[in-house]
C-alpha cells in the first residue's frame, strides 16, 4: 500500500472509530472532515476555551487531529498533555499515522478532502 492509498485507509477507518469525537483547529478542518463523510461529533478548539468543560468528552474515543505545522504540532502536544493530566487517553493514532504517511505533502486538515478527491480523479 502506498503512502496515498494509505491516507485514505486512515479516512476509511476513521470514520468506523467508536464513540469518537474528533477535536479539530478550525471551520475549515470541520468542513472538510463532513466532506470525507466523517459523522462524528467534531469539536472545533481555535478560539474557545475547550479545555474548560470537558464533560461532553467523557466515555468519549477522544481524537486529536489538529495541522501538521508548527503550530497545530505545538497545539497537539499541548493538549495531549492537558487530557492526559485530566484523566483522559486521546487517541492519537490518526493525527500520527496521517503525518507520517503524508510526508510534509499537505500541512493542514483541511487539505485533506481536497487530497482525497485528487486521488479519485486519478484512479
Amino acid at each position: 500500500m502506498n503512502d496515498r492509498e494509505r491516507v485514505l485507509h486512515l479516512i476509511e477507518s476513521l470514520k468506523n472509530e467508536p464513540e469518537a469525537v474528533i477535536l479539530v483547529e478550525g471551520h475549515r478542518d470541520y468542513l472538510a472532515l463532513r466532506k470525507l463523510g466523517i459523522e462524528h461529533t467534531i469539536e472545533k478548539i481555535s478560539g474557545k476555551r475547550i479545555l474548560d468543560d470537558l464533560s461532553f468528552l467523557e466515555g468519549k474515543n477522544v481524537i486529536l487531529l489538529t495541522d501538521f505545522d508548527s503550530a497545530g504540532r505545538r497545539l497537539f502536544k499541548t493538549l495531549r498533555t492537558e487530557l492526559e493530566v485530566m484523566g483522559f487517553k486521546p487517541n492519537l493514532y490518526y493525527w500520527q499515522q496521517l503525518q507520517e504517511a503524508l510526508r510534509g505533502e499537505i500541512t493542514q486538515i483541511e487539505e485533506l478532502s481536497r487530497f482525497a478527491q485528487d486521488f479519485h480523479q486519478v484512479m
